[in-house]
């Protein structure tokens, strides 16, 4: 007597395997997404509170990444240091215009964060955003914004960016 597996037995195993695969993936990118998306929200949350300090000491904010206490590492900063570009995407100090810092990364996903500073014109837009840089409410982007916790504020410009969707946190 021959000992083996049937062909059924063989195309049942690779159906679970293909079942258990389509189901996994969209979650395993769910997860890095959200990952990704908390370092964003960490480096921006590191540079509002030196921007926040800077402010406490001087009476304003600034656009100047060298001005801050901490020094942001593995960027290339710009001529006028105001924007700190990576491989993943940029940030940039905005503080005589929006009055914030923002982070997008536009690489591995399009979105964005933005804090918004304590004394700033904008103050009134709550602590932050998350900006997902779509259209439609639908779309994965948006839906990280949502699974992060922020709340649908409004379809709006993230200026140097275009446009996308506003959520507050």
């Amino acid at each position: 007597m021959k000992r083996g597996f049937t062909l059924i037995e063989l195309l049942v195993v690779v159906l679970i395997i293909g079942i258990l695969a389509g189901v996994a993936l969209p979650q395993y990118e769910k997860a890095v997404m959200k990952s990704r998306y908390s370092n964003l929200m960490a480096t921006v949350n590191a540079l509002g509170a030196a921007e926040e300090a800077y402010y406490m000491a001087t009476g304003q904010y600034t656009n100047d990444f060298e001005a801050l206490d901490i020094t942001p590492s593995g960027c290339t900063l710009s001529g006028d240091k105001k924007t700190c570009t990576y491989d993943w995407g940029s940030c940039q100090l905005d503080a005589t215009g929006n009055d914030r810092v923002v982070c997008v990364n536009n690489t591995s996903m399009k979105n964005g964060y933005a804090y918004y500073f304590k004394h700033g014109g904008y103050a009134a837009w709550g602590p932050s955003c998350c900006w997902a840089l779509t259209a439609d409410r639908n779309d994965k982007y948006a839906k990280l914004c949502e699974s992060m916790g922020a709340r649908y504020w409004a379809a709006a410009a993230l200026t140097g960016y275009g446009a996308g969707l506003a959520y507050k946190f």
